[in-house]
């Protein structure tokens, strides 16, 4: 982690741009006995007549944790009360100033060595209803003064002025989290009279006038849909000013905050509305944006401004992708006729002056902005807080058809290992998207097809297209993430390389259709993870994809004996696993009795406490799905789950329909030679199986398909010999006949 001090002083030493011989000298920042580094004016309408003025801006790294060193003046250099309402997370600042009468323009100074103390003006105005919230802290829900201490007590989050006490989540945090929360302000009564006070909250509120709890909803529950005969309380206030308070605690993740009143109420049937705006004086507090940034050197430096814009979920994330909009704040002199290059701290970059980026997923990241007119360059660094912006309008949503055009921009090399995961579930999900649009497509056109059978149906040109399409997203996928193991790559840390091989060896394996890549991919995940056991996962991956997919013996047994000398542990769902493909690796290499010993073995090592009936269950839906996927042609999910079903129960390869349904995966996908490699595994391993008459059938056809006619007919032959029985026999002689005819 950088220090603090190292941190001010990089921002302190921005490149500023270059100033001509004669040019305007350095500025001076001294204010309240001190040296400000940066300043930015903000401008007050000429015909508003705010009392507080609230603003937000990126500091760069300029003010310090606690905002001790950033003060307001006017322009005749006359400090003003301010409030520090939010530093971070980042470099965001939030403050709050208050005016004086016939003064437009004021200075915001920061950065730099804070100023002695009694600088900053005491705070007296009470317009404005103010809202802070704080991080939660365990509390008896049930009385108000232990929710006022825990909130008391509790570390800040962020405050702002608002104009109701109505809110359904946290406004300073883009988390959903617990939190404590309070509203301050003074309530100015119009006229004296009775006022029933309402409030609906997510778990405990209290509501108090003067200091007074006037009407509460303690403990845990939901909020108050509905006002109820009895949900109001009254009470009698005289006009004029009266302090206002509101306490509240979302004990989870959801959160809902309404205080609401009716004046003068009649009868027992309420009718709450919110209480007006005009009533905290609330249009006397002016939301501004400052200008851009001044350094006191003189110099001009950059400025941008950030909009979260929208986000995008993806399948089996808890991330979503981020959509930003980037706005450069500069002032025209320094980037007229000049270049700017953004670097958005995640690897990526972009010369756009108003570019749109998508963060691949939640974070807080170092955004720099730079401006470069011939040899002079200025530079500008915040770091920005990045996450799932509020969105209220459906037509704000943002889809992933509009992000792919910028990630398909994006240089892997360049990105972490949890955000190449995100890229690869961004690809995928296209994918998905692409092959659930033929599904429905083909849906539509078999339910209308008796209505109008030629405009109905989809052309097939349009089926394969989105086929080539989702094939081309899926590819791009695997192409993104292979470089973090078999190149150069910012992806590091075991559990986030294990995450992404995960994802990505079974997609270059089942999806791209990919073995051989697929066991490069685990290569080099076991040759970059440390963890004995996360290394042995890896190894013992590329040992079943070199058994089964790619027949090579030696290059098996390698990773086999580097995957036992790193899992000690015999017990466990990994250590079956070693056991099953050591059992392929024997069955494979002829050694049908070490092959059945080992598939028992690995069934003894799940330690499974599954019920027979339960297990028997489960057998049969992994056989029908295969057989489904296999006949509909679906076969990546065919084959995730054989490779499902094989973990699950090993000894499923020694009674054999396993087995056969692998053999038929592989004629499916023609490759003949591993139906051919299947079947004799099935045969080393047991052949007694009821299944061997059929995988030899099928190992047959593969042989003609192959051209190996020689070879098709001794298989036959040892079906007739073997097996004499088999309800095959018959045809079995017919294709003999058949081959031998044609040879002939």
């Amino acid at each position: 982690m950088v220090s603090k001090a190292a941190r001010l002083a990089v921002a302190t030493a921005l490149v500023l741009w270059a100033l001509p011989a004669g040019g305007a000298a350095a500025q001076s920042f001294r204010r309240a006995g001190t040296e400000f580094n940066s300043k930015r004016t903000v401008q007050v309408p000429p015909d508003k007549d705010y009392s507080v003025v609230q603003v937000e801006f990126f500091h760069h790294g300029q003010i310090d944790a606690e905002g001790t060193n950033v003060l307001v003046f006017t322009r005749s250099r006359q400090a003003v009360p301010r409030r520090i309402l939010q530093l971070g997370p980042g470099d965001r600042c939030r403050l709050a100033f208050q005016t004086v009468p016939r003064e437009k323009v004021y200075e915001i100074f920061y950065g730099g060595q804070p100023p002695d103390e009694g600088g900053v003006p005491e705070w007296t105005s009470r317009d404005g209803l103010l809202l802070e919230t704080r991080r939660y802290k365990d509390c008896n829900l049930n009385r108000y003064e232990s929710v006022r201490d825990a909130f008391l007590s509790a570390q800040p989050i962020g405050a702002g002025y608002v104009p109701h006490v109505r809110h359904s989540y946290n406004p300073f945090s883009l988390v959903d989290e617990p939190f404590l929360s309070r509203y301050t302000g003074t309530l100015w009564i119009p006229a004296p009279g009775k006022y029933g006070f309402f409030t609906s909250s997510q778990d405990a509120s209290f509501l108090l006038i003067d200091g007074r709890v006037v009407v509460a909803a303690p403990g845990r529950h939901g909020p108050l849909r509905r006002a109820t005969p009895g949900s109001r309380r009254d009470v009698q206030l005289a006009a004029g000013p009266h302090r206002f308070e509101y306490y509240h605690a979302a004990a989870g993740p959801r959160a809902t905050m309404v205080a609401a009143w009716e004046e003068n109420p009649q009868g027992k049937r309420p009718r709450p509305s919110a209480i007006p705006s005009q009533y905290f004086h609330a249009d006397k507090v002016g939301y501004l944006r400052p200008g851009p940034v001044s350094m006191r050197s003189g110099g001009s430096v950059p400025d941008f401004l950030v909009n979260l814009a929208g986000d995008v979920p993806l399948p089996d994330s808890r991330w979503p992708l981020v959509g930003v909009k980037f706005i450069d704040f500069s002032p025209p002199a320094l980037t007229l006729k000049a270049r700017l290059r953004w670097d958005f701290g995640d690897g990526q970059t972009s010369r756009d002056p108003n570019p749109f980026h998508v963060y691949l997923r939640p974070g807080l990241y170092t955004v720099t902005l730079s401006v470069r007119r011939g040899a002079r360059d200025a530079t500008i660094t915040n770091r920005v807080e990045v996450g799932r912006p509020r969105i209220f309008k459906q037509a704000q949503t943002h889809t992933l058809d509009q992000y792919l055009p910028v990630l398909e921009t994006y240089d892997p090399k360049t990105l972490d290992a949890e955000s190449l995961r995100q890229l690869v579930l961004a690809y995928q999900f296209k994918a998905q998207q692409l092959i659930a649009q033929i599904g429905e497509s083909n849906q539509s056109a078999s339910t209308d097809r008796t209505e109008s059978p030629r405009e109905t149906q989809p052309a097939a040109d349009s089926v394969e297209e989105r086929k080539a399409e989702a094939a081309r997203y899926l590819a791009a996928a695997v192409a993104a993430a292979q470089g973090a193991f078999l190149d150069e790559s910012a992806a590091q840390g075991d559990r986030p390389l294990m995450a992404l091989a995960r994802l990505v060896g079974p997609l270059a394996r089942c999806e791209v259709g990919d073995s051989l890549l697929a066991g490069r991919i685990w290569h080099g995940a076991a040759a970059r993870i440390n963890d004995p056991q996360l290394k042995a996962e890896c190894e013992i991956a590329a040992a079943d994809i070199a058994v089964n997919d790619l027949g090579n013996e030696k290059t098996a047994l390698t990773f086999l004996e580097a995957a036992a000398s790193h899992l000690p542990d015999q017990q466990g769902p990994l250590a079956s696993r070693l056991k099953r493909v050591w059992g392929d690796y024997y069955a494979m290499t002829g050694d049908g009795q070490r092959a059945r010993k080992a598939y028992l073995e690995a069934e003894a090592a799940q330690g499974s406490r599954r019920r027979y009936a339960e297990g028997i269950a489960w057998q049969g839906a992994h056989a029908r799905s295969t057989e489904q996927f296999i006949k509909s042609g679906e076969l990546d999910r065919a084959a995730r789950q054989l490779h499902a079903w094989q973990d699950e129960f090993p000894t499923d390869k020694i009674e054999g329909y396993l087995t056969l349904l692998y053999a038929r995966y592989w004629a499916r996908r023609q490759v003949p030679e591993r139906a051919i490699a299947m079947a004799e595994q099935l045969l080393t391993v047991n052949p007694d199986s009821p299944y061997a008459d059929q995988i030899l059938w099928l190992a047959a056809e593969c042989e003609i398909q192959r051209g190996q006619p020689d070879r098709a007919l001794a298989t036959l032959h040892a079906l007739l010999t073997d097996y004499p029985g088999s309800p095959l026999v018959p045809e079995a002689k017919k294709k003999m006949a058949a081959i031998e005819a044609r040879e002939g």
